[in-house]
Order: structure tokens, then sequence, then C-alpha cells
């Protein structure tokens, strides 16, 4: 025999019902604290799911530095005058004070003629003395690094050592020059006349 069904009492089906109710109302207070723990420290598991990776801040890399402008052609230009300048400089220096070494020094060893110009230099010495001497340079050009050739104004007063003449000269020379071992020295040399050049005796 089997036994036999009872109909609920209505006791016990309100009892049911608010224990569905109360599990109801606890799983969503689970959901409420779960979604609030995510948003505010993120998944409590401790690493996100898969597809929804930590998002990392978009740090923009910081742009290279520029480059320093490349010197100029006017830079260059400013340059290469100063070395010349510095050579001519040291041969009114080596003629004022009648410095053989030092005059040779600046010449390139292939000048034409060397031997000949340094005895018409001392010969010129033994009669003249330098009072003044003053240069200045013009029409600078660079044909390559290492070679480069300029007019040069020479502005020269001279005594004769046995008259005791004074002498203006001014001369124009266009003058070559070439570098070596980082040093600038006279490759050439022609005499340039110009109207204005001249020569004054006092």
């Amino acid at each position: 025999m089997t036994p036999p069904d009872f109909p609920d009492s209505p006791l016990l089906a309100h009892v049911k019902r608010l224990w569905i109710h109360g599990f109801l109302a606890g799983l969503a207070v689970v959901l409420v604290i779960l979604a609030l723990w995510y948003f505010i420290w993120g998944w409590p598991l401790g690493s996100a799911p898969e597809g929804q990776e930590e998002a990392k801040p978009n740090i923009s890399q910081a742009p290279a530095p520029a480059a320093p402008p490349a010197a100029t052609n006017d830079r260059s230009a400013v340059t290469l005058e100063e070395e010349l300048e510095a050579v001519l400089a040291k041969l009114a220096k080596a003629n004022r004070n009648k410095d053989l070494p030092q005059l040779l020094s600046l010449y390139d060893p292939a000048f034409p003629d060397l031997q000949q110009k340094t005895e018409e230099i001392s010969r010129t010495w033994k009669i003249y003395d330098y009072r003044r001497l003053r240069f200045r340079i013009e029409d600078i050009r660079s044909q390559s690094p290492g070679n480069a050739s300029a007019k040069v104004f020479w502005e020269a007063e001279t005594r004769n050592r046995f008259t005791y003449e004074i002498k203006e000269v001014t001369k124009t020379y266009q003058v070559w020059f070439t570098k070596d071992s980082g040093q600038w020295r006279i490759k050439a040399l022609e005499k340039a006349g110009t109207p204005g050049e001249q020569e004054k005796t006092g």
C-alpha cells in the first residue's frame, strides 16, 4: 500500500514562499556586492577573465630631440678666412722679425722655385727693414677641402738700412693655399697688378 497524499497546509505553503524569496534576495545581494567589488577594485579573483585584459595607460613616446642644424656655408667661409688670415699674420710677423725658419714653414715644400724665393727674401732683408706691414684678404675660394685661393693686398712701409729712405709699397697677389697635417701653407702665388697699386718714396 502506498502512503496517502496529504494536501499542503496553508502554513507550510507560506513557509516555502518565504524561503524562496529569502534565497532570491540573498542571491541578489551577493551579485550586487560582486558587481561593486569589480568596478571598484577589479576582478576579485586576482586576474581578469579571458578577453578582458587590464587596460594599460597610453604613454606617447616623447619625440627625439632635433639634430643641431648643420654648419652653414657662411660659417665655413668665415672659418676658412680666419685660418688663411692666421697664415698671413705669421708671414707678416716673420718678415718684420726677419725670421727665415718661421717664414719657410709657411710655404709648401712644393712651392715653385722655393730656394730662389728664399734667397730673394734674404737679400731684401739685408737692405730693408719693415716698419709696417699690413694685409687684406678678399675673394676666398675653396676648390676642395684641402685647397683654397684668395686675393691678398699688402701695404708695407720699409726703410732702407743704408740710406734711411722711407718707402710705402702696395702690392696685390693671387695666392693659392694647401692644407697638410692640419696646417695651411702657401702653395703658389703670382703678382696681380691693380690700378691702385703704387710705390711712394718719403
